[in-house]
């Protein structure tokens, strides 16, 4: 049996339930979300970039020495049961749920046998031209399976593979409320937990320059329609950083990096992931009989406030508006068709985006799961509804971003890609 001292605090990685303690290397899936995660086991391996081009072989998990082979062996088979449970619950769906049936087969395999969990918390992808064929890929922080490691990695639309990763950034519990990632340009940068912050090219992983912060990060907001991120320091010596001379200069919050806890905040409750472009508070929107508005999104000349019926049973409402003149062209409520069985606005349903001319919001039907709904931004006309597929652990969204080709949806551990346009499922990546 154990002795205390080589007992480790157990915090599931996805929701922050405390699990209490376990040995190292043991595999948990939480009881309290359903996320699957491993306590650390090794030491962490020194800082590497790993390039692998689409379509080719994933690098798996490193291999400890001879005397964890057993335990690692154990891991392997619990984690693949796990998988092949959610994969299987995930194709018992209700109504017109998509699936994974729905997708093409290198998709379905890239999702099942992913060596990685998509790392929630951080939030959702950033959007980003990598790879190539003119199709949108992404950026964002994933944990490796096997040694409870943060990575930042790249990875090309078209079949959602992984065109390189950098790391590792340090273990979870070490690492993940100081590891940011931002992209700019064709620049990535990085903060970790040893007040370091890393400049990487984003076509190919190669790290360009490296800056000695204060403290370590806290927070990190890449300022609209320019080439600096602005870094929240733990020390409170908050500075803004210039991607191309590698500079940094004290600076107070701009404009365009709200707090991450503020009210109306457009990413829901969850507050996950990069603040999003022209989102505000309530008092932005204009004044509508029987609606409350929770927050505003706002994106060229177009703008939407959602909020819910009120007075009454709460149900979520979107109203389209100009933004200068607040005069209000549409409104709609989120659901479609019966709103008797539209459940109640909550605390999920209030997450939000706008571009492209779409604005997208989930939604909740009462005992039949979570619903993605899209409007034309300046008409109201419903562009396209889809539901979310039910698994193990899977449930309410965690938080989703939006381009104007591409929505993605994050659920316990891994993402959902939708094409932008028409809703349809493009694939699943991460465990």
């Amino acid at each position: 049996m154990s002795q205390g001292r080589d007992l480790l605090s157990r915090n599931c990685p996805n929701c922050g339930a405390n699990l209490g303690e376990a040995p190292p290397g043991q595999a948990i899936v939480c009881r309290y979300c359903g996320h699957g995660f491993q306590t650390p086991s090794e030491p962490n391996p020194a800082p590497r970039i790993i390039v692998i081009a689409p379509g080719q072989p994933r690098v798996g998990p490193r291999v400890g020495p001879a005397r964890r082979a057993a335990g690692r062996s154990v891991m392997s088979v619990l984690f693949s049961l796990l998988v092949l449970v959610s994969v299987g619950a995930m194709s018992i769906v209700r109504g017109r749920s998509q699936t994974l049936a729905n997708l093409p087969s290198e998709i379905v395999a890239a999702a099942t046998d992913s060596a990685f969990m998509w790392d929630t918390v951080a939030g959702p992808p950033v959007p980003a031209a990598v790879g190539g064929g003119g199709v949108e890929g992404f950026v964002g922080r994933i944990l490796v399976r096997g040694d409870d490691t943060l990575w930042i990695a790249a990875f090309e639309g078209a079949k959602l593979g992984q065109v390189w990763k950098v790391g590792p950034l340090g273990t979870y519990s070490q690492a993940y409320q100081s590891t940011f990632a931002s992209v700019v340009g064709r620049s990535v940068v990085v903060t970790d937990y040893r007040a370091n912050l890393h400049v990487y090219d984003l076509g190919t992983g190669r790290e360009t320059r490296t800056v000695k912060l204060t403290d370590r990060a806290k927070g990190m907001c890449a300022v609209p329609a320019g080439k600096h991120v602005w870094i929240e320091m733990s020390d409170e010596k908050n500075v803004l950083f210039d991607v191309d001379a590698g500079t940094t200069t004290p600076a107070a919050r701009p404009a365009g990096c709200p707090q991450g806890d503020s009210s109306g905040d457009c990413r829901g409750w969850l507050t996950r992931g990069a603040p999003r472009p022209g989102c505000a508070g309530p008092e932005s929107a204009p004044r509508v009989n029987g609606f409350q508005a929770v927050n505003v999104i706002e994106d060229g000349d177009a703008a939407v406030a959602l909020g819910k019926k009120h007075p009454g049973t709460a149900l979520p409402i979107a109203v389209g508006f100009d933004p200068k003149t607040k005069a209000v062209r549409w409104q709609q409520p989120v659901a479609s068709g019966d709103q008797a069985a539209a459940a109640e606005s909550s605390s999920t349903s209030v997450m939000d985006a706008l571009a492209g001319g779409r604005f997208v919001a989930p939604y909740e039907i009462t005992a039949k799961g979570w619903h993605f709904t899209a409007f034309d931004a300046h008409s109201g006309q419903r562009v396209w509804d889809f539901p979310l597929h039910s698994g193990i652990g899977l449930d309410e969204p965690q938080g989703f971003s939006l381009s104007a080709t591409r929505v993605y949806v994050m659920r316990s551990s891994s993402i959902e890609v939708y094409d932008a346009k028409t809703g349809a499922p493009v694939g699943t990546l991460g465990l």
